[in-house]
């Protein structure tokens, strides 16, 4: 009996835990593509194929499960970028430093161009970014400020420039705003392009433009460079 018992609550947990990823899944879907007061619980429910009551079960409500949308998008940014930049260490080397920032930039554009759920990532950060609160809040010090700050010391090493400069700062803005480019202007570049789709070559060819513009950068901003 106590077997079967144990092994009924294993399956219970595994189910709990299954319902709650559909339901952070949907929901990012959801949020991304009508935003958050638009869409209601019952919308996430069935798009999960859950009970609408396990909403409040698992995260208290609409609120929380924002804020579990929230945590999911960070965890994965931080997976793809935010770990090839935050425990890097040029080791003062300003070759080493752009190879850095290539490989950050490289590993997002693969991510956001070729995996599903790219999309709803995209389009929730974009949604959440544009009205600030907790959730922005959440996003901007746990994500984008911290690995921002960490490219911009990288971008200056590479240029010989303060980290801090008003050029390096939007350099940095420039490199991130060509990835949600072509991730939010998916259908775009693929109809200007004459591509059936972005696939495999298609992301390479956009990789080799993204990353010789961020060596131009580079070359442009160098430390007396032009003189």
């Amino acid at each position: 009996m106590t077997m079967a018992r144990g092994a009924w609550n294993r399956d219970s947990s595994r189910a709990g835990e299954e319902t709650r990823s559909q339901l952070i899944h949907a929901a990012l879907a959801l949020f991304g593509a009508k935003g958050f007061d638009a869409t209601s619980t019952r919308e996430i429910a069935s798009a999960a194929n859950a009970n609408i009551a396990s909403i409040a079960y698992h995260f208290g409500g609409k609120e929380g499960l924002r804020a579990a949308c929230a945590d999911h998008v960070a965890e994965q940014l931080g997976r793809i970028i935010g770990d090839v930049v935050l425990k890097s260490d040029p080791g003062g080397d300003p070759d080493k430093a752009l190879k850095i920032i290539e490989n950050a930039i490289s590993s997002a554009l693969g991510f956001l161009l070729s995996q599903p759920q790219a999309r709803d990532i995209a389009s929730f950060v974009m949604s959440e970014i544009n009205r600030p609160g907790a959730v922005f809040e959440a996003l901007y010090t746990e994500v984008f400020e911290p690995v921002h700050t960490k490219i911009c010391e990288f971008l200056g090493l590479a240029t010989g420039r303060d980290p801090k400069d008003e050029v390096i700062r939007l350099g940095v803005f420039t490199f991130i705003g060509q990835l949600l480019y072509f991730r939010i202007g998916h259908f775009i570049v693929a109809r200007r392009m004459e591509w059936e789709t972005i696939g495999p070559a298609e992301i390479e060819a956009i990789r080799s433009v993204v990353l010789s513009n961020i060596r131009a950068f580079v070359a442009a901003n160098k430390t007396g460079a032009g003189s």
